[in-house]
């Protein structure tokens, strides 16, 4: 009966055990999830969307200038003096060089005029569309690179916190087998087989442990914290990430048509077009503009001295206008100059941007292949190293190793073990950084 009940109880503890691993894996992020949430919620990514809105309204007031344009005016006018003009008596029969002034209108004047004027003829409405729209693919653009930079930095910090949730535990495990050591020697010293000092030094290198815990503790909290940042996410909510590291050898090589997907490259080019149309749309201001136009106005005249008396008299006319600047101070002339000197600047930046791309990917490439090599060698030293640290532990108990070969035996397990996670680390920061320089950082999400 009691071996059942204990069976049971193991049991029980079994399923408790692995229920609560299973919610601790489910709490854990990834950093897809991550990517994904910073995407949407990165304060950058959002501050560069609203850029959006302000690209369209350009673009609407472009085409607002294309289309017909409505102006109504009114006056209303009292004259304490009606204003005379002067004329010639002898238009009316008077002597020559004789003069009169004659007032022609009435004290009251309430005068509304309805104008409408249509552009027939404006290169420069067109050409200003075509900017306007360029103008919206550079703030995609923008977006596209915001949302770059963003991923590069969640996932270089996502890396950082495993590295140091990794580190912890490792030095968790050492803790544990340096505190059977302690055990052992104490047990050992208490039978006068070793000295008070060998013990005083394990236990000094469990406070040095203790100590490094608790710094990469704070470090993997402050990590924590950027990410939490870089995610929207609040700085009250918990957050946790994947403690193993995926070790998977991925290969380094690369299409170099996806180069195209840089978007600062890209940039650079929808740059170089908005300036171009900068030149037409200057060259433009050499043309004349034509429009046409309507107007209908109506005026009444009215006088309430005595005898009152009010006419409305309308008017109504179309007419084409013509606008045409011959001469600029040659201010046109100048500004193409300075277009083409910018083009010449955006050639360079294209070059040397080209230049940089090359040079990423070559050392990209390189770092990927040096560090699956170091990889490689690194998971066997720490192999090794467990199986030397676990050798020298039984030899201690058994009297054979002294504590100075335990001490370097855990001085080389710790080694192996740093130069393993500094391995993977660098790994999984060469593929970003060949990712980036391909421009491929987004081609998942």
């Amino acid at each position: 009966m009691r071996l059942f009940y204990s069976k049971r109880v193991v049991q029980w503890q079994f399923l408790f055990l692995l229920v609560s691993y299973q919610a601790q894996a489910q709490d854990e992020s990834t950093l897809d999830e991550l990517i994904k949430k910073a995407l949407i919620q990165n304060l950058a990514v959002l501050s560069e969307q609203t850029g959006v809105q302000t690209t369209q309204a350009q673009i609407d007031q472009v085409k607002a200038r294309a289309l017909p344009q409505v102006n109504f005016a009114g006056d209303y006018r009292y004259y304490i003096k009606v204003p005379a003009q002067v004329l010639p008596l002898s238009a009316f029969g008077g002597p020559e060089g004789s003069y009169t002034a004659a007032a022609f209108s009435l004290p009251f004047n309430l005068s509304s005029t309805l104008q409408v004027n249509q552009q027939l003829f404006n290169p420069a409405l067109r050409i200003g569309l075509r900017l306007a729209k360029a103008a919206q693919g550079i703030t995609d653009l923008q977006i596209v690179r915001s949302k770059e930079e963003v991923t590069y930095n969640v996932s270089a910090a996502y890396y950082n916190a495993q590295t140091a949730a990794q580190q912890i535990l490792f030095l968790r495990d050492n803790m544990a087998r340096l505190e059977e050591s302690i055990r052992v020697l104490t047990l050992q010293y208490e039978n006068k087989l070793v000295q008070g000092i060998d013990v005083d030094r394990l236990r000094l290198n469990r406070t040095s442990l203790e100590t490094q815990i608790e710094s990469l503790q704070s470090d993997y909290n402050r990590i924590l914290n950027l990410l939490k940042f870089l995610t929207g996410i609040p700085q009250t909510e918990p957050l946790r990430v994947r403690t193993q590291i995926d070790s998977t050898q991925r290969g380094g090589d690369y299409d170099a048509s996806l180069v195209i997907n840089r978007s600062d490259l890209l940039l650079l080019q929808r740059q170089q077009e908005i300036n171009e149309l900068n030149i037409r749309n200057t060259k433009a201001g050499f043309l004349p503009t034509l429009s046409a136009y309507g107007v209908a106005n109506n005026t009444v005249f009215a006088i309430t001295k005595g005898n009152d008396y009010s006419t409305a008299i309308p008017g109504y006319w179309i007419g084409l206008q013509l606008n045409w600047s011959v001469f600029d101070g040659n201010l046109r002339k100048a500004q193409i100059a300075q277009y083409r000197s910018e083009g010449q600047r955006i050639n360079l930046q294209q070059k040397q941007l080209n230049e940089s791309i090359a040079m990423d990917i070559a050392t990209a490439t390189n770092q990927i292949a040096v560090q699956q090599r170091n990889l490689q060698t690194t998971q066997s030293q720490v192999g090794l190293a467990k199986k030397v640290y676990t050798q020298t532990q039984l030899q201690l108990k058994e009297g054979v190793a002294d504590l100075t070969q335990l001490i370097q035996a855990e001085n080389a397990l710790r080694e192996s073990q740093n130069n393993y996670l500094t391995a993977l680390v660098r790994l999984r920061t060469a593929e970003l950084d060949l990712n980036k320089a391909t421009g491929n950082l987004l081609k998942n999400y």
